[in-house]
């Protein structure tokens, strides 16, 4: 059996603390971390989807959101459909609040992950020069902006002296709270005020509860408020921005020469999971439901609208406007990129 050259824990309670162990602890407090796929070696073929031959891979996945956030949805489907352990994968994903937060995760020692796709490439440029964006995961902007039902404010132009809530600094959420009121007139930190308060849960409470006005969002966690009549949509990203790709799967030179094989298995679990959400979302939906504790209608809705957003493929246009996206915020400088170097097309298809 093989584990991870970076280690691997079965438990919190065994965790070594550290940095590393200080991380995880850390991101299970803010959102949990599940055991998937966890299974023995298994009979099957060698071609390297898993069986015969083919070492069992212990580790650890870092994944953005794993439960608040649609994108995440593989995770749970290939988990519990078998598709992990058909390919002899043992994974133990950990979620973090944020892009930033899980591209340090697979700094401390976690082989692959799904950050959103801009906190990577800022990464990139900050030093981490081995990371390597190897395939989509969700190549469409999923974030909405909400507000209470029963609040008075009703356009983008209303939100004049008010706070919005977003997830991290140099996330997503903050690049498009700032653009998008930009586009609107607003001037951030002067007449709208930009939060950083975690994920969409952490959000919500806080417009709830009046520190903001606004709340950042994603399926399913939004379309469940919107079910129970408890919020509005004020206005969805994908109205402002066509090439997207909002979470992408990562992972390191290092870990790509060492263990390819693992990753293409991995990366084929995945789109086993997204042809399952798109021919049979009533299965996937009950799966979904279950693993995010969620109404199955909801979570049915969620992965409808969402299904073809779900695409293994490399969507450069949109890898190029997250990059534009970072050179607005100050984070990296796009003219000062190679993005050859960070893509690579040995796992999955690259457009554009």
């Amino acid at each position: 059996m093989r584990t991870s050259s970076k280690g691997f824990a079965m438990n919190v309670t065994n965790y070594q603390m550290g940095r590393r162990g200080f991380l995880v602890m850390a991101s299970r407090a803010a959102g949990g971390a599940a055991m998937l796929g966890l299974a023995g070696a298994c009979s099957g073929g060698s071609d390297g989807s898993g069986g015969g031959g083919k070492d069992v891979y212990q580790g650890e996945v870092a994944v953005a959101h794993l439960k608040a956030i649609v994108g995440a949805a593989p995770f749970h489907i290939a988990a519990a459909l078998g598709y992990y352990k058909e390919a002899n994968l043992e994974l133990e994903p950990v979620s973090f609040p944020g892009g930033t937060e899980t591209i340090r995760g697979m700094a401390t020692g976690m082989d692959f992950g799904m950050p959103a796709t801009l906190p990577g490439l800022i990464a990139v440029q900050k030093g981490q020069k081995d990371l390597r964006l190897i395939a989509g995961a969700f190549n469409k902007p999923a974030v909405v902006f909400l507000v209470p039902a029963d609040s008075k404010i009703r356009e983008i132009s209303d939100l004049a002296n008010k706070k919005i809530a977003v997830s991290q600094p140099g996330s997503i959420t903050t690049y498009f709270a700032n653009r998008i009121t930009k586009e609107q007139g607003l001037e951030p930190g002067k007449n709208v005020q930009i939060l950083n308060v975690g994920g969409p849960p952490d959000a919500w409470t806080a417009a709830k509860q009046g520190v903001a006005d606004v709340a950042w969002s994603n399926p399913p966690l939004s379309d469940k408020l919107v079910a129970d009549g408890e919020a509005r949509i004020l206005f969805e990203t994908s109205d402002f921005v066509d090439h997207w790709p909002d979470v992408s799967y990562w992972t390191t030179q290092s870990f790509i020469d060492e263990s390819g094989d693992v990753l293409k298995r991995w990366l084929k679990a995945q789109e086993q999971a997204m042809e399952t959400i798109k021919s049979d979302v009533d299965k996937a939906a009950e799966i979904y439901a279950k693993a995010v504790e969620l109404d199955q209608e909801v979570a049915k809705t969620s992965l409808q609208n969402a299904a073809e957003a779900f695409d293994l493929s490399i969507d450069m246009a949109g890898v190029e406007e997250n990059l534009k996206a970072g050179g607005e915020m100050g984070q990296l400088d796009p003219n000062d990129f190679d993005l050859d170097k960070i893509v690579s097309a040995d796992f999955a298809s690259v457009k554009g």
